[in-house]
């Protein structure tokens, strides 16, 4: 049965490798799709301005709708913001301290994603910063993260290892109740609101929609997806998923984002193949 709500996650989920996909390919199943009646969802810990570089300039891009900084803003494919939920200053500071302090968060990088553009202490010709910004387009180099007016609406905390199991342990036991941190991948971890999720956000779409739970199908690979792959009928972890979404999650697939999986199953809904 071909889901009405298509909800996937980008790195290590819809993305190669290198971060692309077969764009052409794609816009002719958004089409497809949209004249079944069926939605996609790209749901995702990264800022708006990096989902507009990767489909803005789809001929069928006004089809998508984003869930962005892991949930914390919902916008549609015309633009139109459907939610923002920002950390309250006083808190998103206290924790900015505990982050670069706190000794088991140790030799850490770290950005804070606000709703106009992203920010960082990192130096602006250093290795790292022109990394990040694969991911955050509008990254910008502060003196002091603490002096940024803009509303933060997720931190992205990175290490330069892939196991942050303990530094998510760690950041929970310190703010359980009033942030929370999940697992990213690629050694990160993002910081939102307790009730912010992809999965929270995903729910929103629902009621908005008026599709039932049966009537909606994820892919993910990481701890921040595993909400939105429990919320919906069909929740489906990547080969490539962490142990504790695989763990979770009882539909795996058999090959990892090398491939172009989700692709793939969307032409199998669609009875193309």
């Amino acid at each position: 049965m071909l889901p009405r709500i298509i909800a996937t996650d980008l790195d290590g989920t819809f993305l190669d490798p290198q971060g692309t996909y077969d764009r052409k390919r794609f816009d002719r199943l958004l089409a497809q799709l949209d004249q079944r009646g069926s939605r996609v969802v790209i749901a995702t810990g990264d800022p708006l301005d990096h989902v507009h570089d990767l489909f803005g300039d789809l001929r069928h891009a006004k089809l998508l709708t984003y869930i962005v900084e892991d949930g914390a803003m919902i916008v549609d494919g015309a633009g139109n913001v459907l939610q923002v939920r920002q950390i309250p200053r006083d808190l998103c500071q206290f924790a900015i301290r505990w982050i670069q302090s706190s000794p088991d968060l140790a030799s850490n990088y770290l950005i804070t994603c606000g709703a106009r553009q992203s920010y960082t202490e990192l130096a602006a010709d250093s290795p790292r910063f022109r990394a990040s910004r694969k991911f955050y387009p509008g990254l910008t180099s502060v003196p002091d993260l603490l002096d940024v007016e803009d509303e933060i609406l997720k931190l992205d905390v990175t290490w330069e290892h892939d196991d942050v199991f303990a530094q998510v342990a760690a950041f929970n036991r310190q703010f359980a109740g009033q942030l929370l941190g999940t697992s990213s991948g690629l050694g990160g971890m993002n910081v939102t609101l307790p009730t912010v999720s992809k999965g929270n956000a995903l729910s929103l779409l629902q009621q908005y929609w008026g599709v039932t739970t049966t009537e909606m199908a994820a892919f993910g690979d990481s701890g921040n997806d595993l909400a939105m792959l429990q919320q919906v009928g069909e929740g489906i972890a990547m080969a490539n998923a962490t142990p504790e979404v695989l763990a979770l999650i009882s539909r795996h697939t058999d090959q990892t984002n090398q491939y172009p999986v989700v692709l793939d199953q969307l032409d199998q809904w669609l009875g193309n193949r």
